[in-house]
């Protein structure tokens, strides 16, 4: 009498090349493979999100493309995959790209990938980095100072993430894990409910990608900004910074160099309103539903 086995395959591990199960015409394989995503950013209607699998022995291989849902997630399940392009599997990752690229002749991934994990005994889960889980024990501080303006004008109206701003020797107030290239860090500043950015960032341990509110003299070579110019709708500079709220928040990277509101807040802190010029204050990991994903690889045989 026949038996149905149901097996995670370890892609990265074991081969299934030369098996007697697959030589054996008598015996039926079919591979399948499922993918559940959540918590992914609204993208405009020209983007949407693409599935891949990479390996050693394998190119970046195109699986799906698929819009989320209004909740930001993706499900997916497909029992047409080559058992070969499983079996040399080792990744799984999902980017974001261009509707009008996918299924163009040599289509490729581009460098926004969104989600990623390796695969271990047939699965993967699937992360925005490769050290997500270090987001709760990372270091967040920053400091209260205005280093583009008079050195003696307007001390609180500018905030950097930078520490040991009031020990005379600047060094970086952040230390977070290195995101995937589909993501991108924002400061902010929340003053009654109304966000102002303090500018995108990818390396913590360097100046942002936004100076439009700061004045003209040099800057902490780290992320932060003062405002002082150029204010928006809603905001009077100098603005005292004493007694708000302060973020980071993980946004998707788009070429902009700040938005208008975060996506993800990751790290929070109210401003003491008796704050320290160029002392060093914590923020607080607040975020417990980060994006994240997993992939199932799965190989029924019939014998």
């Amino acid at each position: 009498m026949k038996r149905l086995l149901t097996l995670l395959i370890a892609t990265a591990v074991l081969s299934f090349a030369g098996c007697e199960y697959f030589e054996n015409s008598d015996t039926l394989n079919i591979s399948s493979f499922e993918v559940n995503l959540t918590g992914l950013p609204t993208l405009p209607s020209s983007l949407t999100y693409v599935g891949w699998f990479d390996g050693d022995d394998i190119p970046a291989t195109y699986l799906f493309d698929k819009d989320a849902d209004a909740n930001g997630n993706i499900s997916y399940i497909n029992n047409e995959t080559p058992l070969k392009i499983l079996d040399s599997a080792q990744i799984f990752y999902i980017t974001i790209e261009n509707k009008a690229d996918v299924g163009a002749p040599n289509f490729r991934p581009s460098s926004r990938i969104i989600l990623q994990g390796r695969f271990t005994k047939g699965a993967a889960n699937l992360w925005i980095s490769e050290n997500a889980d270090k987001y709760s024990i990372a270091r967040a501080k920053y400091s209260l100072d205005t280093p583009t303006d008079d050195p003696a004008a307007n001390d609180f109206s500018g905030l950097w993430f930078v520490d040991s701003l009031d020990a005379g020797t600047p060094a970086a107030g952040l230390d977070l894990p290195i995101l995937y290239g589909g993501w991108i860090y924002e400061g902010w500043i929340e003053v009654n409910g109304n966000f102002i950015s303090t500018g995108r960032f990818s390396n913590p341990a360097a100046a942002d990608l936004f100076n439009g509110f700061s004045g003209t003299a040099a800057a902490y070579p780290f992320p932060g900004e003062d405002f002082l110019n150029n204010a928006p709708s809603g905001f009077t500079f100098p603005l005292d910074l004493r007694g708000v709220k302060a973020h980071i928040s993980l946004e998707r990277r788009n070429g902009d160099p700040n938005g208008t509101a975060p996506n993800i807040i990751l790290y929070s802190t109210e401003i003491p309103a008796n704050a320290v010029h160029k002392k060093s204050y914590d923020m607080n990991y607040t975020n417990n539903t980060l994006p994240q994903g997993y992939a199932v690889i799965k190989v029924d045989l019939l014998e």
